[in-house]
């Protein structure tokens, strides 16, 4: 006899509530299956683009991104929102105070000198780029495989001098902007980090930002020192400086197919009869 006909048959109403109460649980137990969400998958890191690329970012306002970067200041507002910022580039990652609640800590304090991938829909804030950060699923700590940087830079400092103008110990002067948009001081610590995206080869400074920028003032009082003469082409001079040490590796898609060599000089580009940097880079 079939399972509906002895329900239906029974004259017990106990056992009939029994059964009814077990086929309730299951279908309960079922829906709760279909609905509970994957665990999230690891982020595929070729996808991730460099905080740094500002260019490509641009063009990806109102997409869904991830982007890739060392964390390298953070900030709280009175209002309890959380801010990471990344040397080298203008975009923000904004933590919300609603959503900063979903932290065992505030972001602020949890990524602070991290390197991090983080996934939102790129917005532009005041003519700048941010990516809103809704929660712990969005972000997370990433292990840079990257060759032997270089033994830890020490403090190095710029003197800001006036709106896009940063002078350096050396005499060189970070001044205005690219054509991208990006400050020269941010333009040349585009290299403070590999790109591996970046079709073509580029040029990695070891040591981070503070790296970069000694680099260059230590080949720029080498350049000056030896009289070196530059290379001058269309309003610009270029001063190729070799160093008696390893300077940084080749990043971007060339180097990572080379394995990553190592660089040992510095291509100093000025604006002719200035001290006004137009880039700098390992070569």
């Amino acid at each position: 006899m079939r399972c509906g006909n002895r329900l239906r048959s029974t004259s017990d109403p106990r056992l009939f509530a029994v059964v009814l109460l077990g086929l309730l649980a299951n279908a309960s137990c079922s829906a709760e299956q279909r609905v509970e969400p994957r665990a999230a998958e690891p982020a595929d890191e070729s996808q991730a683009i460099a905080v740094t690329d500002v260019a490509v970012l641009r063009q990806k306002v109102g997409e869904t991104v991830t982007v890739r970067g060392r964390v390298s200041r953070t900030g709280k507002s009175s209002s309890g929102i959380n801010f990471l910022n990344f040397a080298g580039t203008e975009l923000t990652v904004v933590c919300f105070k609603e959503n900063a609640a979903k932290f065992d800590a505030a972001p602020a304090d949890l990524f602070d000198g991290k390197d991090v991938e983080v996934t939102g829909t790129l917005e532009r804030f005041k003519g700048k780029l941010q990516v809103p950060l809704d929660g712990p699923d969005a972000i997370r700590i990433v292990k840079v495989a990257a060759p032997d940087r270089g033994p830890p830079a020490k403090p190095y400092e710029l003197r800001e001098v006036g709106k896009d103008h940063w002078l350096s110990p050396a005499g060189l002067n970070y001044r205005g902007r690219d054509p991208d948009g990006r400050t020269r001081l941010a333009h040349v610590l585009r290299h403070a980090e590999d790109q591996p995206r970046r079709d073509g080869p580029h040029g990695v400074f070891d040591g981070g930002r503070d790296g970069a920028l000694a680099t260059v003032d230590e080949a720029w009082r080498l350049a000056k020192r030896k009289r070196l003469r530059p290379r001058i082409d269309g309003g610009r001079a270029a001063y190729t400086v070799r160093l008696d040490r390893k300077v940084g590796w080749l990043g971007g898609s060339v180097g990572k197919r080379r394995n990553h060599p190592e660089l040992r000089s510095v291509l100093i580009v000025l604006e002719q009869g200035t001290t006004n940097v137009v880039t700098a880079y390992p070569k």
